[in-house]
């Protein structure tokens, strides 16, 4: 007991006197960095860049949900969209230039992030989206409120086809036991060292890890708030225990892609191989981060995608 307590005072200790939480932010991406405020949603960054060109909607990226997340995931599609057609990159509330401030993150407040962006920013446009992850059931659930707004929908890893999915259930207990004050910031600093996200970046990659994902997610953990949204993550308050329904029942064109996620299952994704709205792609060669570790197939089978429309 003793010994525990010990390593508890050092961990306190070692956060706030030796980790700096306000390390300089620069832009995730190239382009615009645009604010605004979101009706619902609150305030909101996102990342433009790329022509307006006509016969192709504005294209929307969405990162993943994690201890470190950013618009920075997205960077290889970012950068390969913009050359031909108008990209945006959202961050979502509580990471990035979004607000980050101490409120309640929910699912609902993720998927109005996305609507408040379209309606507002990108005048009701109907897009194609892309998400990471989590993201994915943001994407699905917003999609679902406003099926006009989106002509197609492309997830990378998605989030809600496994078993274990299906049975995960919001701990307000763990949320609670997260946010003590004394040591809320020392458990997230411990979590967002560069040990531990090489650790569970190099764990999401099938190929090497590139250093500026590493030092990217160092430096966009490392602000004031960082742990706000986060702990509503690892407190499992972010996933929608139904969203496979949300999943089935969507009418848009709809794209899954899967690489080897050493964190997600996707046991559930065979029924979804029969429905004429879905394609579904696994890449046994790519990590959870298939567009770092295979981007040109990833790309490939966007393209497709996009164009069938």
């Amino acid at each position: 007991m003793g010994a525990f307590l010990g390593l508890g005072l050092s961990l306190i200790a070692w956060s706030r006197n030796y980790v700096n939480h306000n390390v300089p932010l620069t832009a995730a991406l190239d382009g615009e960095l645009v604010r605004f405020r979101g009706r619902r949603a609150g305030q909101l960054a996102y990342y433009v860049a790329g022509p307006l060109r006509k016969g192709a909607p504005p294209l929307v990226l969405l990162h993943s949900i994690n201890a470190a997340a950013s618009s920075f995931e997205m960077k290889p599609l970012y950068e390969h969209y913009a050359q031909s057609r108008r990209v945006i990159a959202l961050d979502f509330p509580g990471y990035g230039f979004s607000d980050r401030s101490d409120r309640a993150y929910k699912p609902k407040l993720f998927r109005d992030a996305i609507l408040d962006l379209i309606e507002q920013e990108l005048d009701g446009a109907s897009v194609d989206a892309v998400a990471l992850s989590l993201g994915s059931e943001f994407l699905a659930l917003a999609a679902q409120a406003r099926p006009s707004l989106f002509r197609s929908l492309a997830f990378l890893s998605p989030t809600g086809f496994s078993y274990r999915s299906r049975s995960l259930r919001a701990s307000n207990l763990l949320l609670s036991a997260l946010r003590v004050p004394v040591w809320r910031r020392p458990i997230y600093d411990l979590l967002t060292s560069r040990l531990g996200l090489r650790f569970f970046l190099q764990s999401s990659r099938r190929t090497r890890l590139n250093r500026s994902l590493v030092d990217y997610a160092y430096a966009t953990s490392h602000q004031p708030l960082a742990e706000n949204a986060p702990y509503y993550f690892l407190a499992f308050q972010l996933f929608t225990p139904t969203i496979l329904e949300v999943y089935r029942e969507l009418p848009q064109p709809c794209l899954a892609i899967f690489g080897q996620d050493p964190f997600a299952g996707y046991e559930l994704v065979g029924e979804f191989c029969n429905k004429p709205n879905w394609r579904i792609q696994s890449l046994p060669n790519a990590g959870a981060l298939a567009h770092w570790d295979e981007p040109r197939a990833v790309i490939a089978l966007l393209d497709a995608h996009f164009a069938a429309r």
